[in-house]
Parts: C-alpha cells; structure tokens; sequence
C-alpha cells in the first residue's frame, strides 16, 4: 500500500525524465549519421567517365537482386519482399503522393532493378524533381532495412553519393533509424513493466 504511493507520486517526475531521455536518445544516432557522411572519401569525379549517382545506385541494387554481387545473408528470398516494398512505397508527385513505380521501371529477382532517372535528372534545379528523388532514396533504405539489412554497408554510400546530389534531402541512407525504433520501444516496454 504505502510502496504504492510512493511510486504513484514519483511517477510523473520519472515520465518527464523518459521523455528527456527518448528525446536525446533519438537524436543522437540521427546527429551522427547526418555529420558522419557530410563527405563522402570514396567518390572522386572523373570527366572522362560521367556518372550519375541514381544510377549507380540503381544498378548496384540491380546486382544484389539478380544475386551477381551476393548480399551477405542467408539464401531466404528476401529479394521478392523487397521488390514487394518497392512496388507498394510511395514517392512525391505532381500534387500528391503517388505509387514509386513511376520511378520504379522494374524490380525483380530476374530482371533486377531499373529507375527510370531521366525523370529526376533535372533535381537540381526542379524541386519536385528532388522530392521525388529523395522519397526514391528512403524507399529503398527502407526496405534494405526491413528486408535484407545485410546489405545497408553496401548500399550507404552510394545511397550518401546520390543523396548530396538532391537538395533538402533527409534520407538516413543506414539502419539508425531502425535502431532508434528498437531502442525507444525496449524503453517504453522496461518503463511500463517498471511502473
């Protein structure tokens, strides 16, 4: 009874210290996400071989898929479910939200993954061009995410070369936000059982 109270009384003290707490801990891995890949080292213009990132990273994903560069994770069909992400995400559009597969020209284990980039290729000075392009980068880190995080190293940083090329972009092109995820819901779950 008297335990009770007690706890009853400190609670919302505690729930005010939660909150402080899930706050810095949700913006730490973002924080350092974001200041960690503002250069990326591994790229370096060359004339003589023109390169656009969406594409890079397009046919690199195209690889994994068709199992010509092995994804480091078991043999489960994990391209079938991400191809199933991608069809079913959502990207900007002329007005509204709209299906990927304007973007998206084909995404299978077979036939691998073809973005249709001349459609972005104009981000830099359209900015629904870059919205679209954005929303096209978080969409696949996304699914990578949920559905063959093995791959999030190999995708970071082409996903961060593409990324610097779109402006306003937020994309997280690793799996911080899903640790976050994790992260808060363990705390949520020990608090409730705590209090």
């Amino acid at each position: 009874g008297n335990g009770s109270s007690n706890a009853s009384h400190l609670c919302p003290r505690a729930g005010v210290e939660v909150m402080k707490l899930t706050v810095l801990l949700l913006s730490l891995p973002l924080a350092a996400s974001q200041s960690a890949a503002v250069v990326d080292d591994t790229w370096e213009w060359d004339p003589e071989k023109p390169d656009e990132p969406l594409d890079t990273a397009s046919q690199a994903v195209s690889q994994w898929l068709k199992d010509e560069v092995v994804v480091p994770r078991k043999k489960d069909g994990w391209q079938n479910n991400f191809c199933l992400c991608i069809q079913n995400g959502n990207i900007a559009s002329w007005y509204q939200m709209a299906s990927s597969m304007y973007v998206v020209d084909t995404c299978s284990q077979s036939d691998g993954f073809v973005l249709r980039t001349g459609h972005m290729q104009d981000r830099h000075v359209h900015p629904l061009q870059a919205m679209m392009a954005c929303d096209t980068l978080k969409l696949v880190s996304y699914c990578l995410s949920h559905e063959a995080p093995e791959a999030l190293p190999m995708w970071k940083p082409m996903c961060d070369h593409a990324h610097y090329t779109v402006p306003s972009c937020d994309v997280v092109c690793s799996d911080s936000l899903r640790l976050t995820t994790g992260l808060l819901a363990l705390l949520t779950m020990l608090f409730q059982l705590r209090g």
